[in-house]
Formats: structure tokens, C-alpha cells, sequence
């Protein structure tokens, strides 16, 4: 189960419209998550113009002003979505992997850059997942690090930071090892590793051999993130 993520930063300009059609082609991608979409509405036409298939289905949260939004593809012959949930700064769907029949929760966020609104932010998935008790697959834009080797300049939020991994540790996630270069945010003369993904030890039993790769960020200040397995699906 090939699973995208992407902080686009806005959908404006062609070229981020051409890279993404060509990932989803590329890629076998299954589920698609676009970040910071900064788009206050969506169609099917929009949707059919990134991913002309006629078996792919979507959900959209829409941005608060020029900031934010989510859309959210997915290739109903692979994922079959049972219920879409959503909140200011995340959209998860629940559903089950066809080839399978492995059900799980599947969340693309866009973290805010306070600190508080990111602790909302896993209170949130966290209460979310314990009240449907399935497998959490969570990815995109954390705008959060672990680690002082995560940022070029060696800064660390502690307060930030501390609840972020209080969230992984009670959500009992399993971060992925990105393949490749570990940063995904470069800005000026700033880079750092904002972008992950994370799994529940379920996930990662059944998909053994998912990887985590980063590809060019275009456009983007962010690097685009491919959650992909070397089975067909």
C-alpha cells in the first residue's frame, strides 16, 4: 500500500499540479494526501484533473484563509473508506486495505507552528484513535522535531518537542526511517526534518517491507514523502 504526502504550499502554479500527476502515476500510489493546499473550496473536476481515474474518491478540508487545507485522494479498488473524520489541522480516513483486508486509520496532518495548537493537535488524534481501536498510520507535516540533528541549526523546542513524543509514545507509534537525505524543509539557509510518518506496530508487522522516501520538493519549501512497499498491490 503505497501512501503519498506532500505540503505543496498552495496548488496555484502548474508545475505542482504536473508533479503530482506524475508521483500518482509513477508510484502505484493508493492513498494521497496534499498539504497546505491554501484552496477554500474543491470539485470533482479539480480532483479529476490530478488524478484521472474513474475509481478514485476524495475528501477536502478546506483552508482557514491563504493558510492550510487538505485534500485527501484515495484509489477506491485499494483503499475502501468506511468514514472520513476531520478537524482544523487533520483528515483521516478509516476504511480497509482490499488485498489484505487489513482495516486501519489512515491521517494526513498539518501541524500549525504554536506550540499549543500542535499539543491540541495530538490530543485530538490521540483521544481519535483509542475511541475507534484501529491501527494508526499518521503522516505529513509535523512542523515539530525530536531531535537536535533534525534542524541544520541544532535547535531543539523542549516544551514542543516533549509533547510530541508523549503523543508517539501514547499513541504507541513507530516512527519510519527516511531512505536517503534526512531533512524535508528548506527555507533560505534553514533546513530541518518536519515531515515524517508514523505507524502502529500492527501496520508495520503486516507491511514488512514499507520504506519511507523522499522526493523533490519542486515549488515547495517541503520535500514530498512516499510511504511505499515493493509489493504490488
Amino acid at each position: 500500500m503505497n501512501i503519498f504526502a506532500w505540503n505543496s504550499c498552495g496548488l496555484g502554479m502548474s508545475h505542482k499540479r504536473n508533479s503530482i500527476r506524475n508521483r500518482l502515476i509513477n508510484n502505484n500510489v493508493g492513498i494521497y494526501f496534499l498539504l497546505e493546499t491554501k484552496k477554500n473550496n474543491c470539485c470533482d473536476s479539480f480532483i479529476r484533473n490530478l488524478w484521472n481515474i474513474a475509481i478514485v474518491k476524495w475528501a477536502f478540508l478546506k483552508s482557514i484563509g491563504k493558510s492550510g487545507g487538505i485534500i485527501a485522494m484515495w484509489d477506491s479498488s485499494i483503499f475502501e473508506v468506511n468514514s472520513v473524520e476531520f478537524k482544523g489541522q487533520w483528515i483521516s480516513i478509516c476504511g480497509t486495505h482490499i488485498p489484505s483486508s487489513f482495516n486501519c486509520m489512515i491521517v494526513g496532518v498539518y501541524v500549525a507552528s504554536s506550540v499549543k495548537e500542535r499539543a491540541d493537535l495530538w490530543e485530538e488524534i490521540t483521544t481519535f484513535k483509542f475511541a475507534f481501536e484501529l491501527p494508526l498510520v499518521v503522516l505529513g507535516d509535523f512542523n515539530e522535531t525530536l531531535h537536535t540533528h533534525e534542524r541544520s541549526s541544532g535547535h531543539l523546542n523542549l516544551s514542543g518537542s516533549t509533547s510530541f513524543l508523549r503523543f508517539i509514545f501514547d499513541c504507541e507509534l513507530v516512527e519510519f526511517n527516511m531512505q536517503g537525505h534526512r531533512f524535508t524543509w528548506f527555507k533560505g539557509g534553514s533546513i530541518s526534518r518536519i515531515d515524517k510518518a508514523f505507524a502502529s506496530p500492527d501496520f508495520e508487522l503486516l507491511f514488512l517491507f514499507l520504506s519511507l522516501f523522499r522526493y523533490p520538493r519542486g515549488m515547495s519549501d517541503h520535500s514530498q514523502l512516499l510511504l511505499q512497499s515493493p509489493e504490488v498491490d
